[in-house]
């Protein structure tokens, strides 16, 4: 009968541990997403120290799934780590950068392609309305900017329906969104021709124009982005 109930509370121990570990591991993706946004839309640069104390109070959760998230991004490569006890926001060197766009021009030009023989739903016919808002507003804030193009070209490779075309770009584009960030000054929202060019071409299934319109979009953010440094 002792041993039963030592079993008994013995077990419900453990479960009460393994919901524990469950929910700070759900904790830590929220913590994960969130800060890698930050690092997306400009709130951290590269190069800024992280404190891991002030983004637990930011996110209001305690600091255990916010160095989980910060050792999964140190892990991945996106943060650094400066001393013993400081991380910071990775720099990209102009290489990376380079590299990473050369790929994503042989890459985005196709998803396009793709997502174009698949037109037809409704996230891609909501793309042209979102971007004249965007366009109107009096004030638009970078985060809301930011938070369209990942839409947009994401939105693209998911409409793709191939799950390793979609991480490779998301990896891709998290490269050079860094180095943009790093290097360039905050600036309005660019390429709005470009992006509604795209967004039509999909929509009215033409995948060559899709195509077309995604390749002369990014060969014009490169030149942009070296006019600029």
């Amino acid at each position: 009968m002792i041993c039963t109930e030592v079993r008994r509370v013995f077990l419900a121990l453990n479960d009460s541990e393994h919901n524990e570990r469950t929910e700070q591991g759900g904790l830590s993706s929220v913590a994960y997403d969130a800060i890698m946004r930050m690092i997306l839309a400009r709130e951290l640069s590269g190069g800024d120290i992280i404190q891991e104390r002030r983004l637990a109070d930011e996110l209001d959760m305690s600091r255990t799934p916010v160095r989980e998230a910060l050792r999964r991004l140190e892990a991945e490569g996106w943060l650094e780590r400066l001393n013993a006890r400081t991380i910071g926001v990775k720099k990209i060197a102009i290489n990376e950068y380079v590299a990473a766009l050369q790929v994503r021009e042989l890459l985005e030009p196709e998803a396009a392609a793709l997502a174009a023989a698949k037109a037809g739903t409704d996230m891609i016919t909501e793309w042209a309305s979102k971007l004249e808002a965007i366009r109107q507003a009096e004030q638009t804030g970078l985060k809301q900017q930011w938070e369209f193009d990942q839409t947009l070209h994401m939105g693209i490779a998911k409409a793709t329906g191939n799950e390793v075309l979609l991480k490779i770009i998301s990896e891709l584009r998290k490269t050079t969104q860094i180095f943009e960030n790093q290097t360039l000054p905050a600036r309005s929202f660019p390429g709005y021709d470009a992006h509604l060019a795209i967004i039509h071409a999909i929509v009215s299934g033409d995948s060559e124009q899709a195509r077309n319109a995604m390749q002369l979009h990014l060969r014009e953010t490169k030149k942009n982005i070296f006019d600029a440094i």
